[in-house]
């Protein structure tokens, strides 16, 4: 059985490109790395620009800030392709509630959750 983490990880794929996120850009790679934090530890969504972006730019040797800038324009360039409707079917939801672009926390949780919800009902459990 595939870990929790490993599960995370290939669904936030799907999903991101799905929303026709650019997978060639920096962006696309720090938005997975902060869904999959967060699907670990939903406690990061409370502390996004003081601990999840940094953190994520540690490791790549950036700042939270460009790290915050380069997921902003991947979403940016997503929403503009496809206005982000298939965040709909995830959530049953009218395509007439995507209005807007959600923020990159906002989206970040989102998915984060929809994370949660299908490993549940995979039997995937998360260690923490």
């Amino acid at each position: 059985m595939a870990s929790f983490e490993d599960f995370a990880n290939e669904e936030a794929t799907k999903v991101l490109i799905e929303l026709g996120i650019p997978a060639n850009l920096q962006g696309y790679r720090f938005l997975r790395e902060c869904i999959v934090q967060v699907s670990l530890n939903s406690d990061m969504l409370r502390n996004v620009t003081k601990v999840l972006y940094p953190t994520i730019g540690k490791k790549h040797n950036l700042s939270g800030g460009v790290v915050e800038r380069s997921m902003r324009h991947a979403t940016d360039l997503g929403f503009f392709k496809t206005g982000f409707k298939s965040l709909c079917k995830y959530f049953g939801i009218s395509e007439n509630f995507v209005k807007f672009k959600p923020s990159n926390s906002e989206l970040i949780a989102v998915i984060a959750e929809h994370i949660t919800i299908a490993a549940n009902k995979k039997g995937i459990k998360n260690k923490q």
